[in-house]
């Protein structure tokens, strides 16, 4: 809802304006900074007279916020995004409010530091008005009357110190450690009732102005001129309680140590399960009655598995006494976790300080009474300890769990087969990529939180798999924020919006991903509106790497972070992977600018990519070993020796290797005797030694997704899914519930761009995929490979597909359903013979055909 002419932003008056601040930046200020980690509580009074009979709320913060009508939460926000274009919600509140007086409250949290969700403005309206800001646009309707609510000076507000603000950051990419002293807390505060009359009246954010003839002619200054909607749906919430206690346990107070170090250092005592009343109790999330005690000597501490990573906000409520405190620590890994020996009787939560403390901890100290404590942020969940503290009389805990916080996908797709160990593998990796879905593509849920821009394009598409299109707002808006976070010389972040810096450490090759996802996004959805919104930023993109290219048309020693993947890939001189991968971002470009009537410009990029792949097919060619190599030297045309998978799935995905060399190609990079896992610190800090003659580089959980792309495009599905096998199966078989950011359990314990196999197996087995853009012609082109049967449904924009396939005497047999009037044609995939039956499905959507194998004949 926007409303004309708009509402201000407002804040708090203690924060006062500087009318000249933007004017001392401008001649080389220092610029304003608040104090970080701050919170706020601001309230409106809103009376009816009749019953609302509709009624919506839009409202956004610089930082994050949850809002309330009449102590009921209606909605926390914003979703991340970048100043220069806020995202504001909007909220349905009628079923909220009643007849009389009314409160809407708001807290407020401001960061005043850049997170991996959060990304403050740098200068303009900064240096006038500092941190912070509350805008609201809004309007209640009842039966007799229709009543505007803004922003305005009819709010009233105050700084909270209820939150310590001391507390140092959870770590290098997350927010502040949370410690809520709920004594503090002014009593009743989000009730009509509640008396403000002491707060403060909240002040209109504005400065300048007064005509032409004024100061710099009438300069004025607002917060966000800018304000977009957020364009994806509110999250799914949901309560969900631990599994099993895995330990009950004294633990010996040391308040001398700090937030971030008490419950982890702190020395743990036998003893203590008789201070717990019912420790069955501490499983569930609501109705029940665990009462706690502690001694002077001795606090009460708990570990408790959720039975695999979930993602949420720790919650418990209680009825306490006032000032006992509970502290509460999460974490997706556990010390031992997956040695072969398991967990030890003493196993309790250590940090993992890859980026600074990693200390997910939050502290809690109760008024007297009922009462909830729900964590600000959400987190990564696997294992909880709790500790007890200041509780000689007891606090009794009646519910103990996490509210579940995750995009709202919905759950349409499907794959079962006769192999048990790929119906595990799909479902995994289908959960992995859920954990990693909030207001944004995250990389993993506890380690960053970050949108990251080469992670989404294996995100998007196991989504289409698994969730269909339920997952197009939220690619959406990546691929807008990410063109939104474009540096001035055409390359985007390399991750977007939040504490990027803009000039700090870039991979290039990410925007290369971008650019692909641009182009998968376009044929799946068949989404032209955000296409033609971004595709000035693709071209201005792809001419940073044209400023770049050699006369042969291939880049050399690309600049800043060649990422590529977590392996020991050449990325020097005239890198082979890069280079195909550039070719098929101009590809994927030509492609998106003839959808949008610009043929000279797709001409273009296609002569480019073409040029290209003829000097990698020309330089990169190892005619001796039948292979191609990762680099070649620009200074003297000299070959390295060095070869990984993923210069030759480069070259087959998106650089047309001829028929003449895939086949040497694949037997080399698909021989197990040959592949070799290398180091890549700080991930996967060891590894084999490569044979630079012999052996071959092994694509990690990244890259693997466009190996196994490759070879099922050129009739070798079946040498993928024995890779996935040979990776993937381990890891399983050690009990992972989610798919971690390497082979190795180093890092990331849920990571999303390991979960490409649940795409394969959709995409390459079932062998639905659009034979035009949002799928208004769809194929199928199934492959059973060794299996006895699969089945499963792709969903797609025009209604679900059901494919089942069942093993024949002399091949496979196929049948299809897709939704009636659509045009379904039933295509042969790579390396298999179409033997009978439908080429194209009947006006009810059915079809059915039979396969075998290319080679039979």
């Amino acid at each position: 809802m926007r409303l004309n002419p708009p509402a201000p932003f407002i804040w708090s008056p203690r924060q006062p304006i500087d009318p000249m601040g933007q004017i001392a930046a401008m001649r080389g200020g220092a610029g304003r900074t608040e104090k970080p980690n701050r919170w706020f509580l601001f309230r409106r009074v809103v009376t009816l007279s009749d019953v609302p009979t509709q009624a919506e709320l839009s409202i956004t913060v610089d930082g994050r916020y949850v809002a309330f009508v009449n102590g009921n939460e209606i909605g926390r926000g914003p979703v991340r995004c970048s100043p220069l274009f806020q995202r504001y919600d909007t909220w349905s509140i009628d079923s909220h409010l009643q007849i009389g007086v009314n409160a809407i409250c708001v807290l407020i949290h401001t960061y005043g530091v850049d997170t991996a969700f959060y990304e403050g403005v740098k200068g303009m309206w900064n240096p006038v008005f500092g941190e912070g800001g509350l805008w609201v646009e809004g309007q209640i309707t009842t039966q007799s009357e229709s009543q505007r609510l803004i922003s305005d000076r009819a709010w009233r507000c105050i700084e909270t110190h209820a939150w310590e603000q001391a507390t140092p950051r959870i770590n290098h990419g997350l927010g502040f450690i949370e410690s809520l002293d709920a004594n503090l807390l002014p009593d009743n505060w989000l009730q009509p009732d509640f008396d403000d009359a002491a707060w403060d009246e909240a002040q209109i954010l504005q400065a300048g102005g007064g005509g032409p003839e004024a100061f710099f002619g009438g300069l004025e200054v607002k917060p966000f001129p800018t304000l977009v909607p957020r364009g994806i749906p509110p999250m799914r919430y949901g309560l969900e309680g631990a599994k099993r206690v895995v330990w009950i346990k004294g633990q010996r107070p040391d308040p001398s140590l700090p937030i971030e170090r008490r419950l982890y250092e702190e020395a743990l005592l036998v003893g203590a399960e008789d201070a717990v009343s019912d420790p069955e109790g501490l499983l569930k999330t609501e109705q029940t009655n665990v009462t706690i005690k502690t001694t002077s000597e001795q606090d009460v501490s708990f570990l408790l598995d959720f039975g695999r990573i979930i993602t949420g906000r720790p919650r418990v409520s209680m009825i306490a006494k006032g000032g006992e405190m509970i502290e509460i620590a999460c974490s997706e890994h556990l010390p031992g976790e997956w040695d072969p020996a398991g967990l030890t009787e003493d196993v309790r939560l250590t940090r993992k300080p890859l980026l600074g403390l990693d200390a997910h901890i939050c502290r809690y100290i109760a008024r007297p009474g009922e009462q909830i404590f729900e964590r600000f942020e959400w987190c990564a969940i696997r294992w909880m300890q709790v500790v007890i503290r200041n509780a000689p009389d007891g606090v009794t805990l009646t519910g103990l769990g996490a509210k579940t916080e995750n995009y709202p996908v919905d759950k349409h797709g499907s794959f079962t087969c006769s192999d048990p160990f790929l119906n595990q593998l799909w479902a995994t990796g289908a959960y992995t990529l859920e954990m990693c879905m909030h207001d944004a593509w995250e990389d993993c849920p506890s380690r960053e939180q970050r949108q990251w821009l080469g992670d989404a394009t294996v995100e998007n598409l196991v989504g289409w798999a698994a969730f269909g299109p339920s997952i197009v707002p939220l690619n959406a808006k990546f691929l807008c924020q990410a063109a939104e976070s474009q540096r001035p010389d055409g390359l985007t972040q390399m991750f977007a919006p939040g504490d990027h810096h803009t000039d700090r450490l870039l991979i290039p090759d990410w925007t290369l991903q971008w650019i692909l996802n641009a182009g998968d996004h376009y044929q799946h959805s068949g989404d032209l509106a955000t296409i033609e919104t971004i595709l000035p930023s693709i071209q201005k993109a792809l001419a940073w790497f044209e400023r770049l290219l050699a006369d042969n048309g291939l880049l050399p020693n690309m600049p800043y972070w060649h990422f590529m993947d977590w392996a020991g890939v050449g990325r020097h001189g005239f890198a082979a992977a890069l280079n195909a991968q550039l070719v098929g971002a101009w590809k994927a470009a030509a492609a998106l600018c003839e959808a949008c009537d610009m043929g000279r410009a797709a001409a273009a990029y296609r002569a480019r990519a073409l040029k290209a792949q003829t000097a990698l097919h020309d330089l990169h060619w190892d005619e001796r070993r039948g292979v191609y190599v990762d680099v070649l030297d620009p200074a003297n045309g000299k070959q390295e020796l060095r070869v990984s998978q993923h210069a030759n799935a480069a070259l087959m995905l998106w650089g047309e290797m001829p028929d003449s060399r895939a086949g040497s190609a694949i037997a080399r990079i698909t021989d197990a005797a040959r592949l070799t896992f290398t180091a890549a610190p700080p991930i996967a800090n060891s590894g084999e030694t490569l044979d630079p003659e012999n052996g071959v580089v092994l694509a990690n959980t990244f890259y693997s997704h466009f190996v196994y792309e490759a070879l099922a495009e050129r009739g070798e599905l079946g040498a993928a899914i024995e890779l996935m096998r040979a990776r993937f199966g381990p890891m399983l078989a050690r009990g992972a519930t989610t798919l971690w950011e390497s082979f190795e359990p180093t890092a990331s314990l849920c990571h999303a761009f390991s979960a490409s196999p649940t795409w394969q197996l959709s995409r390459r087995v079932l062998g639905v995929h659009p034979l035009s853009p949002g799928y208004l012609s769809i194929g199928v082109a199934p492959n059973l490979v060794n299996l006895d049967h699969a089945s499963g449904i792709f969903p797609t924009p025009v209604g679900d597909v059901h494919v089942e396939l069942t093993r024949e005497a002399d091949g496979f047999l196929a049948r299809v359903q897709g939704p009636a009037g659509t045009a379904l044609h039933m295509t042969t995939a790579a390396g298999l013979r179409h033997i009978s039956g439908d080429l194209v499905a009947n006006s009810d959507g059915f079809a059915q055909a039979r396969y075998r194998r290319a080679s039979q004949g």
